[in-house]
């Protein structure tokens, strides 16, 4: 669904409106190989360390030592909506303390896959969506309708691999 590329475009563009400084970066993935070097290399672009947090009392501790930036990501691991993972992840997240969640939605989905992912990963501090690979999709229709039918908030739209340049405020007539 592009989950690192996406932060890593969210990091950019707010590194580059209030600098780096103000920014802290964290990978939960630290079971794909390489995921957490993909957004290392990111974050040494940009000059943000990356903090890989294996468990809720790493993530707790690590958002302590964070306490002090305006604004932190947190790059969770990828994984099916039929995972029970899902569930575990989200219950970690929330422990942690006040994170809102963006949910990536793969706008080249079917409307179907699009309603079990956004059931899945649902819940009170779901504080909107990504569409991702708007440029890939077919067509937009099943997307935008999971989000208007869901009541998301669609924050961001994502339409390509660069960084931060393919990361767009939601436009009407664009959509």
């Amino acid at each position: 669904v592009g989950k690192t590329t996406s932060t890593a475009k969210l990091a950019a563009a707010f590194a580059t409106k209030h600098g780096a400084s103000h920014l802290g970066l964290i990978t939960l993935d630290a079971y794909r190989v390489a995921a957490h070097e993909q957004l290392r290399a990111y974050g040494r672009i940009l000059g943000v360390p990356v903090h890989v947090v294996r468990d809720s009392e790493d993530l707790r501790r690590t958002l302590v030592d964070l306490r002090d930036k305006h604004m932190i990501l947190i790059d969770t691991v990828g994984m099916s909506q039929r995972d029970r993972m899902v569930a575990e992840q989200a219950a970690m997240l929330t422990r942690a303390g006040e994170v809102k969640r963006l949910l990536l939605l793969n706008a080249g989905s079917r409307g179907d896959t699009l309603d079990d992912v956004v059931r899945a990963y649902s819940g009170e501090e779901l504080a909107g969506c990504i569409l991702t690979k708007v440029d890939e999709a077919p067509s937009l229709g099943p997307a935008l309708d999971a989000v208007v039918r869901h009541g998301l908030l669609l924050a961001y739209v994502a339409n390509g691999q660069r960084v931060p340049e393919d990361l767009h405020l939601p436009n009407r007539s664009y959509l």
